[in-house]
């Protein structure tokens, strides 16, 4: 038996098709990965070259061997040849797209199928187990070639008219051409060896059988979907069909998958072009992908009982997709974050940081009138606020002004929908994130913005925490990014990343962006120093946690998926003499003889939207809840009867007492906290235990003058009074946003309804809010057209430079008036100091 080494010896067009295959596939991966859509046909014409030439040498070889008898030619050179064009086609595809991206398991299976082609040319060299299982594989790279021969028979016609625009379309043949060598090589290996045809019918069928298995999946779970929908409109629920499909239904792939068709999936489309007709919808902002499992499922089965917007809110709440579901309105696909620095200054004497992010973008688009719109989410530790927005226009940096979140929205949507110059905005938005929006990115210039960020410190134990904001957007994996830290006060035992390297006071590093880190140090005593603006004093206080008598009247439990059933029996267990319930399509008494089938139903549920308006006593009331981040937005809310029914109650402000069986809380309940509906507390069920035995409760410690940031263990307390204030002003910036956040709730779901004394409040602080937003615009004129009046009485713009205290204005005044003193007596000393003539 010959060997490899000797076969490739003698057949060297086989090995320069080899080479040839390994030649374009190099190329096709570094285009893919260092490329970028719409950077021209050279990574396809330089596979087509390849292409044409091997089958040039080919037609030689085989004329110079059998004459003009090219059926009499190896098959091998034909294989090689197809998978040569088969590269071509893909390469192709990514000008002319025929199919979206493959997903990821087809992607495999398409290099596996490839790679078996090869291996199965000269089947003669294996023996054994290895060739046996090369025909199992064969086997299912022949039902992937019929799949796409069979996908492009639609194109089959018009490419045929084609072929003399220099054979481009013959590539529409490729597939079916795999599939017919295929058979020819397990006929000819059947020949010698049955054993071969059975393995390869195997390969071929098995795919076939676990495809079935995903489309039986798949209709139960549509079903299933369906069922869930007509039983909330049956009880009559206040929440929409959306969120109750989103507590019940599992987050498997093929609920993600039947959620995603036709927003990121290709499905049939039966009105059209069927397999052309059903592009993928451009409102949700994610890699468009073919999937041969959803295309053959959109197939046989009707999409589920929701519209578009109902499966990107799904999507929102189970798997994290608000950034890609951001309103659009212009492209951002050619994007890439090229460039991030982050530089850093910390207070741990007031357990506070300042970030500034300055971010690069670039539009790799080949088209220069590609104007493309970035849009970033930025997610901000717990607690903090954006404090500054700048914009380079021009290779100028221009400062934001802040305004009401509507003024900033409707300039923002007229410049870029319409008259397309340069803006940038900044919105608040749930969960600790903010959004920045920048336009235009042109393919002349790269655009770069910076983002200020006041954050707190987390206190853990004794040590100080800094966390790292982190950003979805444009590609930044490849992103340089340069670090800088530096203190007001030398931090004890500070740890940071190896990367960093020390320079002075400051740290440096240089390295590929990564998007989560932390920096500590230990807490040192707090300062007592004060930040005084616009006659008030704010000054930060030890936080500790006080209690008082507290005995529940009634206890509610929100019971969902992270609670387990331990943690269920032990909290309904260690309430005494007070009714316990659980909210179930209403609320229930919670005995002995109903518990087990509540927790049964209850912790099947995804997760739960406790509605606190259900609690008519708030002061003698105990809600315990456990959860994890998964959750409708308050705001997703908007519009339902649910909402409508806690718009009512937020009117009048109340403080309910939570207990968190854990740290985290879903975004419902962490907006609420927010808002300051709640007093709250955190442990596990044996510390809950023990308060309730001692019959007592955290006390609340905030009120009109004092907000606290329990995860830095501090408060701000605001006075009136002059005190030393060399403090940074980031001190105000903190207290005006928690103190508007305790201000909106009432009034959080009236998009038409701002309360100047609130606008006030966000100004002087000059800090992004659920009602005030940061925007950057091109021209004087353009603010004034839109009534964005310049920000006075106002911190305006944080800075690195400007980080600590800020004089009165009575104090500007003696301040201009004793350099007015000082400069006359300078000039008039000069003046006697020259000689007379």
């Amino acid at each position: 038996m010959k060997t490899i080494t000797n076969y490739l010896r003698e057949d060297r067009l086989t090995t320069a098709g080899l080479a040839i295959i390994a030649g374009s596939t190099a190329i096709f991966i570094l285009t893919g990965m260092f490329g970028h859509s719409g950077a021209g046909f050279g990574d396809f014409i330089a596979n087509y070259i390849f292409s044409l030439g091997f089958l040039v040498a080919a037609w030689v070889v085989t004329a110079q061997k059998h004459g003009w008898s090219y059926t009499r030619g190896k098959a091998e050179h034909t294989a090689v040849l197809l998978i040569i064009w088969f590269i071509s086609a893909f390469a192709l595809n990514r000008e002319m797209n025929v199919f979206d991206d493959s997903a990821d398991w087809l992607s495999i299976w398409i290099v596996v199928s490839s790679v078996t082609l090869v291996l199965a040319m000269r089947h003669q060299l294996l023996g054994g187990i290895p060739k046996y299982f090369i025909f199992f594989m064969l086997g299912a790279a022949l039902l992937l070639f019929c799949y796409y021969a069979f996908y492009l028979i639609p194109l089959y016609i018009l490419s045929a008219f084609g072929i003399i625009a220099i054979g481009i379309s013959l590539h529409t043949f490729v597939p079916i051409c795999l599939a017919i060598i295929t058979i020819v090589i397990i006929r000819n290996a059947s020949r010698t060896d049955k054993l071969v045809l059975y393995t390869s019918i195997a390969g071929f069928v098995l795919p076939l059988i676990a495809a079935a298995i995903f489309l039986f999946a798949w209709s139960s779970e549509n079903n299933r979907i369906n069922n869930i929908i007509n039983q909330n409109t049956l009880n009559e629920g206040k929440l929409p069909n959306w969120v109750a499909v989103s507590k019940e239904i599992g987050q498997s792939p093929i609920t993600e998958r039947i959620l995603k068709t036709g927003l990121v999936y290709h499905e049939v489309s039966r009105n059209s072009n069927f397999f052309f007709g059903g592009m993928p919808s451009k409102s949700f902002d994610e890699r468009k992908q073919h999937d041969p499992l959803v295309v053959m499922a959109s197939l046989f089965f009707e999409r589920p009982n929701l519209d578009e917007g109902e499966r990107i809110n799904i999507l929102k709440a189970l798997y994290n997709s608000r950034h890609q579901a951001q309103d659009r309105l212009w492209s951002g696909e050619n994007l890439q974050t090229i460039s991030v620095i982050s530089n850093v200054k910390l207070f741990p004497e007031y357990r506070m940081a300042y970030t500034e992010k300055t971010l690069t973008v670039r539009n790799n688009s080949e088209w220069t009138w590609s104007n493309q719109e970035a849009i970033y989410t930025f997610h901000l530790p717990e607690g903090s606020v954006v404090s500054s927005l700048s914009l380079w226009i021009d290779g100028k940096e221009e400062r934001s002004r802040l305004t009401t979140k509507a003024k900033a929205d409707s300039a923002y949507k007229q410049i870029v929908g319409v008259e397309q110059h340069d803006p940038s905005v900044v919105h608040w938005q749930e969960g600790n994130t903010i959004s920045v929006r920048v336009f235009p990115c042109t393919t002349k210039e790269n655009r770069k913005f910076r983002l200020g960020i006041t954050s707190p410190l987390r206190l853990e134990g004794k040590r100080l925490v800094y966390e790292n904001a982190w950003f979805d957007g444009p590609y930044a994996t490849t992103a340089l990014e340069t670090l800088q830290l530096s203190y007001s006060n030398k931090p004890a035992n500070l740890d940071i990343p190896a990367i960093f390297k020390q320079t002075g006071d400051t740290y440096l590093s240089d390295r590929t962006y990564q998007p989560r880190w932390e920096i500590s140090c230990d807490a040192p005593p707090m300062a007592n120093t004060a930040f005084t603006f616009g006659g008030a004093t704010y000054q930060i206080k030890d936080y500790q946690q006080q209690y008082q008598s507290f005995s529940p009247k009634v206890v509610y439990l929100d019971v969902n998926k992270s609670w387990s059933e331990e943690e269920f029996k032990q909290a309904f267990t260690n309430v005494r003499n007070a009714p316990v319930y659980v909210y179930y399509n209403k609320l229930i008494k919670v005995n002995k003889e109903n518990a087990d089938g509540l927790y049964e139903s209850l912790s099947a549920q995804n997760f739960s939207l406790f509605p606190v308006n259900e609690i008519k006593n708030a002061d003698g009331a105990l809600l315990i809840t456990k959860s994890n981040d998964v959750s409708p937005n308050l705001g997703e809310l908007d519009g339902s009867e649910f909402a409508k029914d806690l718009a009512a109650y937020l009117k009048t402000p109340r403080h309910i007492r939570l207990y968190n069986l854990g740290s985290g809380l879903t975004p419902y309940l962490k907006a609420l906290k927010e808002l300051r509906v709640f007093s709250y507390a955190e442990g596990n069920v044996e510390e809950l235990g023990t308060l309730l035995d001692k019959h007592r409760f955290a006390r609340e410690q905030e009120n009109d003058s004092t907000i606290v940031i329990s995860s830095a263990g501090l408060m701000i307390q605001k006075t009136t009074g002059q005190k030393t204030a060399n403090a940074p002003d980031h001190l105000l910036r903190m207290f005006a946003y928690n103190d508007i956040m305790k201000k909106v709730g009432a009034d959080y779901f009236r998009h038409d309804y701002v309360r100047p004394d609130i606008i006030a409040e966000a100004e002087q602080g000059y800090i992004v809010s659920p009602v005030s937003s940061m925007i950057v615009l091109e021209t004087v004129k353009d603010y004034e057209r839109f009534g964005i009046d310049e920000n006075k009485n106002s911190l305006k713009n944080a800075s690195m430079k400007s980080s600590g205290a800020v004089p009165e204005p009575q104090e500007w005044m003696l301040i201009i008036l004793a350099a007015l003193i000082v400069a006359t007596f300078i000039y008039k000393k000069r003046r006697n100091e020259v000689p007379q003539l």
